[in-house]
């Protein structure tokens, strides 16, 4: 098979909104080697007018669904080698899955075509976007010489031995040269940074960075989001170039905006498929609930400790993150639950925590919810919707491959002695395809349509990886298989239909036929959900290699473990709203907020402290038993018992709905749920239901030291018709019944309730609640530019802020001022004031 490609008006516009901003305002050199380019050697003699590109900028721009601009905003930086830079940059925002490696390819072409040049650096930041960016060159060779029959071009890879030396070479064809950030961005270790051993023809000695930074490349930046952190910056800058082209669906720094492609846009234009989204939402398992968010470490008084964010059921019914230290103790931390005694903290690494009682937790994993039972609801919902897709494109007669992917968090689920997708996903296919009304005789071995591609070691063994340079060799060659044999997986001859793969494959992976995603996995990073859609949002092609435009077919399905409204939420907190971008892969990027000891130590904040640091308890008057039963009895609240269902997992299905800024719209209204799997209790103990309540009134966040006899006495007093619910889900049936008695309590003696301070030993430490200091991965906020939405801004140095910087949340629309005012407010107050008000 064959991809096809046609002019599509929609890339046609972001091809010329970027040539059109070089009309007359790039100078060709008038000196050159007769019969060359004038970019043969490089762009060392051409000159950008900045005036004419500012004047371009405000045309293009007001023809352009974006703001009208008449700046440049120049990217000034000093590189890795202490040169200084500044150059233009231009930013295009097209959708996930609506052409953009081909568009910015393109404009390249375009650009070489109208002014000669022939230098051009293709930068990304994974591998799975460099190889899916030389799967276009080679899918589209035919295309472009067929569009371009005047211009040859080649491309190169950095790493390759001659990669290098063939693109600085002068030619007239036009070079590319894609190249990963991250084997760019090490001067110390890097052999770009270093002597070659025998000068070339053309360079001399040069250094290989330094023969880059001499041509002056045009760089067309993938994903530029990803390449903000200062070290980032410098390496674009080191390489010199003429201008930057940056091209993304996520931008951070829009720098100059000239065209836009909004996902509604897309969705309304009929560029991608449309996304429909089915949550299953878990049971209760009975277990203790754990979910370990991760684990860093923190430095206080010049030592590091490792610090868990763990969140975990505490008494009074709700969950919380709590962040934990070895040594802690869950039921103590979770106000005395008796489901966790023995959970306490006995060690933790990078990637695991372990408890005393030899329960071991990994970052991502979840306990306290039955997972086999949420797979098996989202394997069989994939499958299931697989099948349906399936019969609906035969109907049509439209001769294409369905294709489902699977993500799975670790390998070892689908590769190992005890993996149990495989075996799973077999048993639910038979039992779905006899669902589906097929003919039994007629279903093919499951085991022969699903294939997996994870990364490996150069013997075959698989490996779980998080994307970083280290495990690049690994990665290759899981890419190499999923992206360079893509057409293979297309062809209706090849039965492989699921594909089970890592989830560190996010941008730059994605195949136009997957119709059905199911994400086996549970963590979330601050972009996954949008890279979850985008790795299936491309039209279908068939057999002929023709994209199929039925809107009726283009349609994918995303099976998630959370509820829709969990989904949509967190989807359009990752679109940033209207025009604004999350924060996205900033490990490089980290700003240590340290303690001002002369604040702290100041006579002004000691007065304060004085003030506050006090505790208290408090006491509740003895209660009447018959008046508290009676009033729990008629109590509305109860009325939450009929609700209880037998435990099982919930299925949630909705489209997604953008407005005109983006956002998701889709309301609660809009979603139908069904029943999943239940969960299968055997071999259980009746509840003891007086204890369960007892412990959720002894350890909630408002303690009632009720008397057994009472409490039996309140619980006999409960109707009948809400005692089912005890053996379908007795937490929740405890919790309940414990917040009406506790509310009950509280709405008759709240009148009574005396606070004793506690003895002064147990008051509020300064030294313990104010650390030394804390890194935050959040972004600088930085006067002049366009604030992060969430960051940390540095503060006054005249200001009385007790840290050097300000941690602030994207409630803040403008957080210099917001923050520095705050900032300033104390110490604008006389100090007979701020005594007074403290």
């Amino acid at each position: 098979m064959k991809f096809r490609f046609d002019d599509q008006p929609h890339q046609a516009q972001a091809i010329e909104s970027v040539v059109d901003l070089f009309e007359g305002g790039a100078l060709v050199p008038s000196q050159g080697v007769v019969g060359q380019a004038p970019g043969a050697a490089g762009h060392a003699g051409f000159q950008l007018d900045r005036g004419v590109l500012a004047r371009n900028l405000l045309a293009v721009t007001t023809r352009q669904a974006v703001e009208a601009q008449d700046t440049l905003i120049l990217m000034e930086e000093t590189d890795l080698l202490e040169q200084p830079r500044d150059f233009p940059n231009f930013s295009v925002e097209m959708e996930t899955g609506t052409g953009k490696t081909y568009a910015y390819i393109a404009t390249a072409l375009r650009l070489a075509e109208a002014y000669g040049l022939r230098k051009f650096v293709i930068l990304v930041h994974t591998v799975a976007i460099r190889a899916g960016v030389v799967k276009t060159f080679e899918q589209t060779r035919e295309h472009f010489r067929a569009k371009y029959p005047h211009l040859d071009y080649q491309w190169h890879v950095l790493g390759d031995s001659q990669a290098v030396p063939d693109f600085a070479d002068p030619s007239s064809s036009v070079q590319f040269l894609v190249a990963g950030i991250s084997s760019l961005d090490k001067p110390a270790t890097n052999t770009l940074y270093a002597s070659p051993e025998q000068a070339n023809l053309w360079n001399g000695g040069a250094t290989g960075i330094a023969q880059l930074a001499q041509l002056r490349p045009v760089l067309l930046i993938d994903e530029p989001q990803n390449m903000a952190t200062p070290k980032r910056r410098k390496t674009i800058a080191t390489l010199n170039p003429l201008v930057a082209l940056r091209y993304s669906a996520t931008h951070r720094d829009l720098y100059n905006l000239v065209h836009r492609l909004s996902a509604k846009r897309a969705a309304e234009l009929g560029l991608v498929k449309r996304v429909s989204v089915k949550g299953v939402v878990a049971g209760a398992s009975g277990q203790p609930y754990l979910h370990l968010k991760r684990i860093q470490p923190r430095t206080q008084r010049g030592t590091t400790r490792w610090l868990a964010e763990l969140v975990v059921d505490v008494a009074g019914g709700d969950r919380q993150m709590l962040v934990l230290v070895p040594g802690a103790d869950l039921q103590d931390e979770s106000g005395g639950l008796a489901q966790y005694q023995g959970y306490v903290i006995e060690s933790m690494t990078r990637s695991e925590l372990r408890f005393e009682n030899g329960v071991t937790l990994a970052i991502g994993q979840t306990m306290g919810v039955d997972s086999l039972s949420v797979w098996r609801d989202q394997v069989r919902h994939t499958i299931r919707a697989h099948l349906q897709k399936q019969a609906d494109v035969e109907r049509r007669d439209l001769d294409l491959k369905v294709l489902s992917l699977f993500f799975v968090e670790r390998v070892a689920d689908y590769i190992s002695d005890t993996a149990t997708l495989p075996v799973m996903f077999d048993a639910l296919f038979r039992e779905e395809w006899v669902r589906s009304g097929r003919l039994a005789e007629d279903m093919p071995d499951p085991a022969t349509l699903r294939v997996h591609y994870f990364p490996s070691t150069k013997i075959g063994v698989c490996k779980d990886t998080s994307g970083k340079a280290n495990e690049e060799a690994f990665e290759v060659r899981a890419y190499d298989e999923i992206i360079a044999n893509k057409e293979k997986l297309l062809d209706l001859a090849n039965p492989r239909a699921f594909i089970f793969s890592h989830s560190a494959l996010r941008e730059g992976w994605d195949n136009p036929n997957v119709f059905q995603i199911g994400f086996l996995r549970h963590t979330r990073s601050d972009t996954e959900r949008r890279q979850q859609i985008g790795r299936g949002l491309r039209l279908p092609v068939n057999q002929d290699g023709n994209r199929v435009q039925d809107e009726a077919i283009n349609r994918l399905t995303l099976v998630v473990d959370e509820s829709f409204s969990e989904f949509r939420d967190g989807l359009n907190a990752e679109y940033g709203g209207a025009g604004e971008r999350p924060d996205v892969e900033n490990e490089d990027h980290s700003v240590t907020i340290r303690l001002r000891p002369e604040k702290f130590q100041s006579p002004e904040f000691e007065a304060l402290w004085r003030r506050i640091r006090y505790r208290a308890v408090y006491r509740i008057e003895r209660v009447d038993e018959a008046a508290l039963a009676a009033a729990v009895a008629g109590h509305e609240h109860l009325d939450g018992l009929r609700n209880i269902q037998r435990r099982a997992n919930v299925v949630q299905s909705a489209d997604l709905v953008y407005d005109d800024r983006g956002r998701v719209v889709t309301t609660d209204e809009t979603i139908a749920e069904t029943s999943g799997e239940r969960v299968v209790l055997v071999g259980q103990q009746l509840p003891n239901v007086v204890q369960l309540v007892e412990d959720q009134l002894l350890h909630g966040k408002f303690p009632l030291q009720l008397t057994r006899p009472t409490v039996v006495a309140i619980l006999s007093a409960i109707p009948a018709r809400y005692w089912a619910g005890a053996i379908h889900d007795s937490g929740y049936w405890a919790r309940i019944v414990a917040h009406v008695i506790r509310t009950a309590v509280i709405e008759q003696m709240v009148e009574n309730i005396e606070y004793v301070p506690v003895d002064e030993a147990r008051w509020w430490d300064a030294n313990v609640v104010f650390l030394d200091s804390e890194t935050k991965n959040k972004p600088l906020a930085v006067p002049g530019r366009p604030a992060p939405a969430s960051g940390v801004a540095e503060a006054p140095i005249d200001g009385v802020n007790l840290y050097d910087y300000v941690d602030y949340d994207s409630w803040w629309k403008n957080p210099l001022p917001s923050c520095w005012k705050t900032i300033e407010a104390w110490s604008s107050f006389s100090p007979s004031y701020r005594a007074a008000s403290a």
